[in-house]
């Protein structure tokens, strides 16, 4: 049917051609770690940058803590300073104020 040099012919194209494919698919599977690789270097690089903006939240929050106690205690050592010079009028006040919550409440 067909001659010895055509039959060898196929042959080596054959392999040829089942190497290409393995040569192929081993680029294709490297190619696919490389973007495995890739997505995860991302990935770590997007906590690492949520854990720093956090961090960065964090010490805001407790420096805008910090300096909110600092106010409520200079503010209650003034109305503290106020009453102590100031006692009858503090009273007249503080009455003043109950009623007008009372008077709120009953509402």
């Amino acid at each position: 049917m067909f001659s010895t040099a055509t039959k060898e012919s196929a042959k080596i194209t054959k392999d040829f051609a089942a190497r290409d494919i393995k040569n192929a698919a081993n680029d294709a599977n490297y190619s696919a770690k490389s973007a495995l690789n890739s997505a995860e270097a991302a990935g770590h690089n997007v906590v690492d940058d949520i854990a720093s903006y956090a961090n960065q939240a964090g010490h805001k929050v407790r420096q805008f803590i910090d300096d909110a106690g600092d106010e409520l205690t200079q503010a209650s050592d003034r109305v503290t300073t106020e009453i102590r010079a100031n006692p009858v009028r503090s009273t007249f006040v503080a009455l003043g104020v109950g009623f007008l919550l009372g008077a709120l409440a009953r509402r």
